[in-house]
């Protein structure tokens, strides 16, 4: 991703009319000219990574076949009522075939190593990124590209922004991160330069309005994650002529 022609589009989950973290909304994604897809990680009782952001006192009480028999998975929400829990394996599957590269969005610790059991289950290291909860995932699996999470509000000064850009890189880097991944809102010029500088690359996250996208394409982040699919693959286009 580092130093590529382009900046990649990555389309949120529910970017489109499935809910969230279904395996229709990831088909949407898929489908929608993103050059990635974002979805959500959290395991079972029995160690199964499945799509889904919020957490709940159910994950940890079933097994993933109990937690998506349909009276159990609407518990979690209503929307379940019509949609069952993907588990991470079918969409690694379903990606392959599709040729699309997933944003993994681990949302806690407890949920990195069956993430990692799955990756490495349907050999995906290298169609793969790791966003969200990441500790020591750099230091024992080298071959997977994790982008390291910073502060999605930052309370430094201005005058100290240069000092946090230089620091989180500086430990970015020393902990084999492959780049940030940053809420839109904290993301400077001055820090997609100093990252660039330390080899590592820019994904900033969730920029759905156009002229947010117009500034991140003008900083030459190297990603860009959104709901709004169409509206950048339009303004991207462009900055392509």
């Amino acid at each position: 991703m580092v130093h590529q022609s382009r900046v990649l589009i990555t389309a949120h989950t529910g970017c489109g009319d499935a809910p969230d973290n279904t395996m229709a909304s990831f088909l949407e994604g898929a489908v929608s000219g993103a050059d990635m897809v974002e979805v959500d990680i959290r395991s079972t009782k029995d160690d199964f990574a499945i799509l889904l952001h919020d957490d709940s006192p159910l994950l940890q009480a079933h097994t993933y076949e109990q937690l998506n028999i349909q009276d159990v998975r609407r518990k979690l929400d209503p929307v379940y009522e019509h949609y069952e829990i993907p588990l991470l394996d079918e969409i690694l599957k379903v990606s392959e075939a599709y040729e699309i590269t997933l944003n993994l969005d681990i949302k806690d610790r407890m949920s990195i190593e069956p993430a990692l059991q799955s990756i490495y289950r349907l050999q995906a290291q290298d169609r793969v990124y790791i966003t969200g909860c990441s500790d020591g995932i750099t230091k024992l699996n080298s071959g997977i590209r994790v982008f390291l999470n910073t502060p999605d509000e930052l309370s430094v000064e201005a005058q100290d922004e240069m000092s946090f850009a230089h620091d989180i890189c500086v430990r970015a880097r020393e902990e084999g991160y492959y780049g940030l991944n940053m809420d839109y809102r904290t993301c400077r010029n001055e820090i997609v330069d100093i990252a660039h500088e330390n080899g590592l690359a820019i994904c900033v996250y969730t920029v759905n309005h156009p002229l947010d996208m117009a500034k991140f394409l003008d900083l030459k982040v190297d990603a860009i994650t959104t709901k709004n699919v169409d509206t950048l693959l339009k303004i991207r286009s462009r900055y392509e002529l």
